[in-house]
């Protein structure tokens, strides 16, 4: 049993502005177990909590559900690391001090949130050297790492194949096949030797260890016997042992290969080269070369290398890559352009201006990066389940050698053989590879058809959503409305009202904002999110927004018709009738939701809502009663929301899955866990999700089932009937998990 001290924690809260934010706050953190005492300062922003036994995870938990964040570092390396071995590795980097959460991916990126008050990313990086793994910290070097991992078994295994071969086709020679054969277990097998001494140094067991003790069993065996023999022929399983190695690396390269073609999937979205134009000549260059203001040419069949404004030409552009819609739009003139974007036809001049590091795609690998180190909740069975495999795999061996030699008294050579096909055929990795590779093949597919999942747990949250709420203006109509009608009490006010929601993203202000056709200056400009906005118009106090802001922030007679009122220096001048469509696929994806049985809620800050059959409707809502309604959702099972603007961000962060429109903006993109580029695509999301779990039940079901066959024959069960050599057992073995990653890829 550990016991755990009492330790202080520093942490940067974000969000409070009063008192109360620091009382809630503060509650917060206390009634999470595990913390003794917590003070909360407003003035820095700034808790301190002393944990005498709770997880600073629970603590950052806490925060977040109060409606509060906390300030946290990320930071992610990669690692040569076992599946089997995931576990320990995220255990042991989760015990440090200031680490908040640590993820695994199947591709070995260790991604870590951390305190930055308590401890760093180089911290980290030395407490995964000290475990022994030589560790980089991830990024453009990602693919790079995998292919030479994946090129370096290719190396070994070809060794192997030659070494081994000579060992069989010179059996009766035993002095080359001693040689040969330490040639494949010593130089070709020197990486599961190596693992194993690494597993040993963290007192825990991998695949590497059975590996290493089997082909070292089999060799040192076979040279004792050669040498008590004189160096006569004699019984040895050199063949075996080069074999055993042979085959394990053959099955080795073969999941290494699946893994570098799934790491380099997503990058290589990224990878283009542009055209720069120098004047009249062109210069082909990395995008990584490229600068704001550089001109670069696209011709018909090409991408669009980065983030830009068409400067001159004018051609089709298909954006499925960024969009999910596979239908052409023309670019003219002065459109933007986004990286990744197809030019079906035409010739464009795109002037940059965003760096590519900084571009909508890049941002969008990052994020799928992240995702795909997701750690679904069954992962907390397999991992126990991993720990204590090898070890009782390796006390099955010494079993099955005590039955057969000192009980059924069969001979050493034959009984060590035995023993030896035990320890060959169990396979842990299959079990750790069973949830990673789901996940990491469900994110990459979702990438393809333009959504991106930030958050891979919400995969497993998405298939236990009882209610889904949507917002209505932008999500489930077009978000393009138009005003269509006027009324004025005061002539020529709503021309000042135009010109004060200009600076507004939301769809009302942008419709009301197209009637300006004079110019004006604007400043003090201010937004109330779900409320209206205030500006000083040419030197006039302007409030824009619905009808209960209005009312209770100026004077003067309510008018009885309108969506939107506005207010002049205090006093009501007028207000817009306007008016939206549903988006095409709306009534279609609603629909199907219902008929999933899912309780579907519109959640709306207008006066109107929609009229479906079977659709929930709420209407007049305030950002925050966005949110209450959510909570009160939640009790009855998970919610997601689904939203496109500022004010729907809260709902979204409260919701147990957020997803956001690709056409939002940028802070209803951060709030959100996935990210859509339309209906339909929440639809896909749902069916992502069902195929996640199907794919973790089966692969699950797979590398359990086959260890529970294969164990009980190596050991010899029906010998002599049916028996695998160890050879064979390493083969079967590593097929396991070849198995199960090409399976996570159908």
């Amino acid at each position: 049993m550990s016991l755990r001290l009492k330790h202080q924690e520093q942490l940067q809260i974000v969000g409070m502005h009063c008192a109360t934010c620091a009382i809630t706050v503060r509650k917060a953190i206390v009634s999470t177990p595990g913390v003794e005492e917590a003070e909360v300062n407003l003035a820095s922003g700034e808790a301190k909590v002393i944990l005498a036994g709770g997880s600073l995870k629970d603590v950052v938990k806490s925060v977040r559900r109060s409606g509060y964040d906390v300030i946290l570092g990320t930071a992610s390396f990669l690692i040569d690391v076992r599946p089997e071995e995931f576990g320990k590795v995220r255990q042991r980097i989760e015990e440090m001090e200031g680490v908040v959460l640590a993820t695994i991916s199947a591709t070995g990126v260790v991604r870590v949130e951390y305190n930055p008050y308590s401890t760093s990313a180089s911290e980290i990086e030395r407490e995964l050297t000290k475990m022994g793994f030589k560790v980089e910290r991830a990024g453009q070097l990602r693919v790079a790492k995998a292919e030479v991992e994946f090129r370096s078994l290719l190396q070994r295994l070809l060794v192997a194949s030659i070494f081994t071969a000579l060992v069989l086709a010179l059996r009766g020679l035993p002095i080359t096949s001693i040689l040969s054969s330490a040639v494949v277990v010593f130089y070709a097998g020197i990486g599961f030797h190596k693992g194993a001494l690494r597993a040993l140094r963290n007192r825990s067991a991998n695949m590497d260890t059975l590996v290493s003790l089997s082909s070292l069993i089999l060799w040192a065996f076979s040279s004792v016997s050669l040498l008590l023999n004189h160096l006569r022929p004699s019984i040895y399983y050199f063949d075996g042992a080069a074999m055993l190695v042979t085959f394990i690396l053959v099955g080795r390269s073969l999941e290494s290969y699946l893994k570098f073609k799934s790491s380099e999937e997503v990058p290589s979205m990224v990878r283009l080269k542009a055209r720069k134009l120098n004047g009249e000549l062109e210069e082909e260059v990395d995008t990584t070369e490229l600068n704001v203001g550089d001109l670069v040419a696209v011709k018909s069949g090409e991408r669009v290398p980065v983030d830009g404004v068409v400067n001159y030409g004018e051609g089709e552009v298909e954006e499925s890559l960024l969009t999910g819609e596979s239908k052409p739009v023309l670019k003219r003139v002065g459109d933007p352009v986004l990286a990744g974007a197809m030019l079906v036809n035409g010739y464009l001049q795109v002037r940059v201006t965003r760096s590519p590091e900084r571009g909508y795609l890049a941002q969008v690998v990052r994020a799928v990066r992240e995702a795909q180190a997701a750690r679904l909740p069954v992962q907390d069975l397999v991992d126990k389940v991993s720990a204590y495999f090898v070890p009782l795999v390796m006390a099955a061996s010494l079993l099955a050698f005590s039955v057969w030699y000192f009980l059924l008294g069969t001979g050493l050579v034959q009984s060590i053989l035995i023993a030896v096909s035990v320890l060959a055929a169990a396979c842990p990795c299959a079990l750790g590879l069973a949830t990673p590779l789901a996940v990491l093949s469900s994110i990459n597919r979702a990438t393809r058809k333009g959504i991106v999942i930030r958050r891979g747990e919400a995969l497993q949250s998405l298939r236990e959503v009882k209610a889904i709420v949507f917002d209505k203006t932008g999500t489930l109509t077009e978000g393009k409305l138009k005003v269509i009608k006027v009324n004025e009490l005061i002539p020529g006010s709503a021309e000042m009202a135009a010109a004060a929601e200009e600076r507004s993203s939301h769809p009302v202000a942008k419709a009301i904002a197209s009637l300006r056709r004079t110019t004006h200056e604007v400043t003090d400009f201010e937004e109330f999110p779900g409320q209206g906005v205030y500006a000083k118009v040419d030197g006039v106090d302007v409030i824009v927004g619905r009808r209960d802001f209005i009312q209770s922030n100026a004077d003067g007679e309510p008018l009885e018709d309108g969506d939107v009122l506005y207010a002049l220096n205090g006093r009501i001048a007028g207000s817009f009738t306007v008016r939206d469509s549903l988006r095409a696929d709306a009534l279609d994806t609603l629909g199907r939701l219902l008929s999933r049985g899912i309780r579907v809620v519109v959640a709306t800050g207008d006066s109107k809502g929609v009229d479906i059959n079977g659709v929930e409707v709420h209407t007049g809502l305030l950002p925050e009663e966005k949110v209450e309604l959510v909570r009160r959702l939640k009790s009855s099972g998970k919610v997601a929301f689904v939203g496109d603007g500022i004010n729907d961000a809260a709902a979204m962060a409260e919701a147990d899955v957020g997803i956001a429109f690709s056409s939002g903006t940028d802070l209803a993109k951060k709030a959100g866990d996935v990210i859509v580029p339309n209906l339909h695509s929440v639809l896909e999301l749902f069916r992502l999700s069902e195929r996640t779990l199907r794919k973790v039940k089966q692969n699950l079901t797979w590398a359990f089932g086959y260890n529970a066959l294969l164990l009980p024959l190596a050991a010899g069960i029906l010998y002599p009937e049916l028996w695998l050599p160890p050879q064979y057992s390493a083969l079967a073995m590593s097929m396991s998990s070849v198995i199960v990653s090409l399976w996570s890829f159908l």
